[in-house]
């Protein structure tokens, strides 16, 4: 039994998930006029990032911006949000990627699917999918309700932080995986770290930069044309 990481955002799903948010949040009426001011106040930083300049940070702003929308929500509201934005988001999954997972459950792997998006909606789709561990940015909640504004937020670098305490929890509850056996799927070179952190990484349609490293490490590579091989 081995323990399986998987990305989200461009490795199973195949857009950007605040898109997805976004997309819901405009069915409501009343938050029409702020998000059409969230997309004017993020239009810079939204070019920042797709040139790939300040990343970590163009992330954080967006977030930070949705879950600003998500105050005041119980945790109930919440759930049926995600609940929707999981229904938009199924029809952008990525097939190699399903395969995989498909594979990895068939083999009675862990699977933990760790990921930039709201904690809630990767416990939502980690379910979904028949995947037993998840960990995501986090949401304040006070008594229930969303304070607007996010405790913790997964990505990059953090992302093997947040690993090395999974390992370190689970062992305390006698539960060991073996590193080396692990296998980590993600499609950017900021997963850089994460790959390089376990013994089977692979790139799922990874972006130029990743692309380049993964051959000049030997790693393997995954595109969705490849998906009818795995089936």
């Amino acid at each position: 039994m081995s323990l399986v990481i998987f990305d989200f955002d461009g490795t199973i799903h195949l857009e950007e998930t605040p898109r997805i948010f976004l997309r819901v949040l405009k069915q409501d009426k009343g938050l029409r006029k702020k998000i059409r001011n969230f997309y004017i106040s993020m239009s810079w930083v939204y070019i920042l990032y797709r040139l790939g300049l300040c990343r970590q940070l163009a992330i954080k702003r967006v977030l930070s911006g949705i879950v600003k929308m998500l105050g005041g929500m119980s945790e109930p509201q919440i759930e049926g949000f995600f609940k929707q934005c999981l229904e938009l988001a199924r029809g952008s999954f990525s097939p190699v990627s399903l395969c995989r997972v498909k594979l990895h459950l068939e083999s009675e792997d862990q699977i933990l699917l760790l990921s930039g998006a709201f904690s809630q909606f990767v416990a939502l789709v980690a379910r979904d999918l028949g995947m037993k561990f998840w960990l995501g940015t986090e949401i304040e909640l006070l008594a229930g309700v969303s304070t607007g504004r996010i405790t913790s937020i997964m990505n990059g670098p953090s992302k093997v932080q947040a690993l090395t305490t999974f390992l370190k929890e689970q062992e305390e509850a006698g539960v060991f995986f073996d590193i080396g056996d692990a296998y980590a799927y993600a499609d950017s070179i900021q997963d850089l770290s994460l790959l390089s952190f376990v013994g089977h990484p692979v790139a799922v349609n990874p972006d130029q930069e990743l692309l380049k490293e993964a051959k000049i490490r030997g790693w393997e590579i995954i595109t969705d044309r490849s998906c009818d091989e795995l089936i």
